[in-house]
């Protein structure tokens, strides 16, 4: 296989794709071919092949884009003859699709690569038929706006207002109101034991309230005594929902490791039923309150 020739192949389909632009910096250029060759080799894919295979996925016959609303396993929605060269592009996380210093996350290369349906939009992760979709592989975090710092500062507010005594953040040694998690539930179940139930939920939604500045019912946590175990989940739908109302995307996609992906989208009734279901597993949470980094929490 004549590496020069190959190129030549792989540049003008990134062309014909609108993957790139003819007057693309060099460096550019280099990176996203850096990584289509490595593909080429790590699948042994011949010449022959993989001028075939690009003619192919050119015409849409390569990758079927049903997988963005149905999910599950990508390689299912692949090509049988083309799936050792796709699972080599999988892996592929080219620092030419972003910014110069941002890799690209795995899986972006080969569809926008395989199918003429999906493209690299100016801002996000892809597009297709206008549609806007965020692609997300392993740790995925749902994200709110407000940051750890300002977080602690007004939940703490709650804390004086309520006359109970905060927590001592494990790390950084400052009061603080973590009722979420897990290493201080005792300490605050023995603090809101000191305020009758009504008083306890008046409580748990002025904290709730903080995330985004919005009135949360919080029934659901009181069964008929509060269950702090069930805070997670509602705290991930409040991250949700500020996370829909703030970007603008048509489609969240869990990709994970591509074997069982999860297609979202803006519906977050929807998507309360899966965290409910357990369909969507919440996993651990990102609240540091020593930073100005925006609250999230891992799901998977």
């Amino acid at each position: 296989m004549n590496l020069e020739d190959l190129e030549k192949v792989l540049l003008q389909h990134c062309y014909d794709m609108s993957i790139l632009r003819r007057d693309a910096p060099k460096k550019k250029k280099d990176a996203i071919l850096d990584s289509l060759v490595a593909a080429v080799i790590r699948s042994q894919t011949s010449f022959e092949d993989v001028q075939t295979c690009l003619q192919e996925a050119k015409l849409g016959q390569v990758f079927d884009i049903k997988f963005f609303e149905v999910g599950g396993n990508y390689a299912d929605y692949i090509k049988l003859k083309w799936i050792h060269f796709a699972k080599a592009l999988f892996r592929q996380r080219s620092v030419g699709l972003k910014t110069p210093n941002a890799a690209s996350g795995e899986g972006e290369l080969m569809f926008i690569f395989l199918s003429p349906e999906i493209t690299k939009p100016t801002r996000g992760d892809l597009a297709i038929n206008g549609k806007m979709i965020e692609l997300k592989g392993e740790g995925v975090r749902v994200s709110g706006k407000i940051s750890g710092k300002t977080f602690r500062q007004e939940t703490m507010k709650v804390v004086n207002k309520y006359g109970l005594v905060p927590n001592t953040a494990s790390r950084t040694g400052l009061q603080a109101c973590e009722i979420e998690k897990p290493t201080h539930r005792q300490h605050w179940i023995e603090q809101l034991q000191k305020l009758d139930t009504s008083v306890q939920k008046s409580f748990i939604q002025d904290y709730l309230y903080c995330i985004d500045q919005n009135v949360h019912s919080v029934e659901e946590l009181f069964t008929p005594e509060l269950q702090l175990d069930f805070l997670p989940k509602k705290i991930v739908k409040i991250l949700y929902r500020s996370m829909v109302n703030d970007r603008s995307f048509d489609k969240f996609v869990i990709l994970g490791d591509g074997s069982n992906t999860k297609i979202l989208d803006a519906d977050t009734q929807k998507f309360n039923e899966q965290i409910d279901q357990n369909k969507i597993l919440v996993l651990s949470d990102y609240f540091r309150i020593n930073q100005d980094t925006q609250l999230g929490w891992y799901i998977a």
